[in-house]
């Protein structure tokens, strides 16, 4: 038996990780402050401060685990 794979959902969710990261970007950039990855952990750069917001638990939903968090950061 053949095996169906699908690539309407790997595509799907690629965009909708690059809408949350541009997302992320948006929100942080209204208020002055810059967003920074490095490696696996995301920064918020907030006075020239760097502040660690989190390490996302899964690469695949990274931006959307950072946007969940940066919303409640910024209470938006």
């Amino acid at each position: 038996m053949k095996k169906r794979f699908s690539t309407e959902k790997a595509e799907w969710s690629d965009t909708r990780e690059k809408q949350y990261r541009k997302d992320c970007l948006d929100i942080v950039f209204q208020f002055g402050d810059i967003l920074k990855k490095i490696d696996d952990k995301v920064f918020l750069i907030r006075n020239g401060k760097q502040i660690e917001i989190l390490k996302p638990d899964k690469q695949k939903s990274f931006w959307y685990e950072t946007w969940l968090k940066i919303k409640d950061y910024y209470g938006v």
